[in-house]
């Protein structure tokens, strides 16, 4: 699988393909997509949206024909990070993996992160 890293985030080729899709889908083929995170620990929830203004601060990436913003906060946790689109027979969607998804998370496996 091929991937796209836009300097601290990489985005595999199917995401890059599927964000621009949705984009022109909802016909905001010029907005940016933003990427945060909320919470701490490993009770971080991930999430994207359709993001048509830039904020003071942010990180902007390109993934492909998309601009991927982040707000200074959440790219603490999605620095190196990594997006991908997967579907299967759960289902369809965006699946965005932390780099540091099981490090310092202190749960002793209770979480269901394997360590």
């Amino acid at each position: 699988m091929e991937t796209q890293t836009a300097v601290g985030l990489t985005v595999t080729e199917a995401a890059a393909a599927k964000l621009a899709e949705v984009l022109q889908q909802l016909e905001k083929p010029r907005a940016a997509v933003r990427v945060y995170a909320q919470g701490h620990g490993h009770h971080v929830q991930y999430g994207m949206s359709v993001d048509e203004h830039a904020l003071d601060g942010d990180v902007v990436l390109q993934a492909g024909t998309v601009t991927i913003r982040v707000d200074p906060v959440s790219w603490t946790q999605l620095e190196g990070a990594t997006i991908d689109w997967t579907a299967g027979e759960q289902g369809e969607g965006f699946v965005i993996q932390p780099a540091r998804a099981h490090e310092g998370c202190g749960c002793g496996g209770g979480c269901g992160c394997g360590h």
